[in-house]
């Protein structure tokens, strides 16, 4: 006997199924087809330079078209080895970043979420105004308004924490308002479960794929980020995206070709990585 999906026993179609199953029953939707052309145009447009790159990086002599003068690994060797400090004192950065995110945006995104207090939505709104200001903007106002920062490093930090924060507050907060989650605090609390033990036990748990997805986003805006790191940077060390300006304006064309290939070895599997955890949860977020 076939079983009726309004049984209580039977399990409720997720948003993915719906989309699939809308999808089936139409085929031959217009709105689909016209979506699918864009989409697949859009990919194309963005994927085409990744192949011309990759071929500077392994020709000769470039300006002799491609592969003139034969095919070479030692431009991306070069590149390496331009790169990798930089990509080390990058990494530290978006780390050291990332737990500053999170010592801040876990405690502000929860008190958003629970509580109702004089001037919430102005503190969420304002939240929000590091996006929306330029990089350059963002980081001539620090200069001028902590220019002793700037020598130790601190001011490159301060410069990411603001520009990165608002993502992390904007994946938390709507997971950490969820109902169903407020009702497992509350539940382990009648059980005796202290504060401490209901949120390594209970909270932590129910919002890892959000706070995974909110870490990742963090990591890899920070690796890739340019304005900020551009105008706080110091020549003692200089961020990843800066390096690779200095080998665009200053080395050939194959070198900084190479230096691109890596950095977006490195920087991509991450973005990818946040696709395939939780991004949908922090687009809508």
């Amino acid at each position: 006997m076939s079983t009726n999906i309004l049984e209580p026993d039977a399990t409720p179609l997720e948003q993915g199924d719906v989309v699939a199953v809308a999808a089936t029953a139409a085929p031959n939707d217009p709105i689909l087809r016209i979506g699918r052309w864009l989409a697949a145009v859009t990919a194309l447009i963005c994927l085409a330079p990744i192949p011309l790159v990759l071929a500077v990086a392994t020709t000769r002599v470039w300006q002799q078209g491609f592969w003139a003068g034969g095919f070479t690994l030692e431009w991306l060797a070069n590149g390496w080895q331009r790169i990798a400090p930089n990509f080390a004192f990058s990494l530290r950065i978006a780390v050291l970043v990332l737990i500053i995110d999170l010592l801040i945006g876990l405690p502000a995104a929860w008190l958003i979420a629970r509580r109702r207090f004089p001037g919430r939505r102005a503190l969420q709104a304002l939240s929000t105004v590091p996006i929306a200001i330029p990089g350059i903007a963002l980081a001539l106002g620090l200069i001028l308004a902590y220019p002793t920062w700037k020598a130790g490093g601190w001011l490159l930090i301060a410069g990411h924490v603001l520009y990165t924060l608002p993502f992390m507050l904007g994946a938390l907060t709507p997971t950490l308002g969820r109902r169903d989650l407020i009702e497992l605090e509350a539940v382990a609390a009648t059980l005796g479960a202290s504060f401490p033990a209901r949120l390594l036990t209970v909270t932590l748990p129910q919002i890892r794929t959000s706070l995974l997805a909110a870490t990742i986003m963090v990591v890899t805006l920070s690796l890739g980020e340019f304005n900020v790191s551009f105008f706080l940077y110091t020549v003692m060390d200089t961020p990843l995206p800066v390096e690779l300006y200095s080998g665009y304006i200053t080395m050939r064309l194959e070198v900084a070709a190479a230096t691109t290939v890596w950095f977006l070895a490195l920087v991509v599997p991450a973005a990818i990585a946040l696709e395939r955890l939780g991004g949908a949860k922090v687009g809508q977020a």
